[in-house]
């Protein structure tokens, strides 16, 4: 925990198996109901992972944790952002977010 007494996000990256967002769901939501982990949860979905995306609805997504899915690798897969829930978040590209959260002092999970 760090010495200001504040929590930090941890991010949950899942990259190369559209199963890491199944698992990165579940640990979110593991993550989140630990009070002394982390004050937030993203979870962070790019590369061949993004397939999985389409597939997740809002009542998938725990409380406390955000899902960001990573625009250039939806592009690169042919999926339309209109396709996922609006609870997931589009960001340019999801390694860019991961690195500005890092900077943000952010802790970094791979699945």
């Amino acid at each position: 925990m760090p010495t200001n007494g504040s929590l930090q996000p941890v991010i949950l990256h899942a990259s190369d198996d559209g199963s890491d967002v199944e698992r990165g769901l579940r640990l979110g939501k593991s993550i989140e109901s630990n009070q002394q982990c982390s004050d937030s949860v993203f979870l962070v979905i790019n590369h061949t992972a993004i397939t999985a995306a389409p597939s997740i609805h809002r009542e998938d997504i725990p409380a406390g944790v955000g899902v960001y899915a990573c625009a250039t690798a939806l592009s690169t897969h042919k999926i339309a952002q209109e396709s996922l829930d609006p609870a997931i978040h589009v960001v340019p590209s999801g390694i860019v977010f991961i690195a500005e959260q890092q900077r943000n002092q952010a802790f970094y999970i791979r699945l």
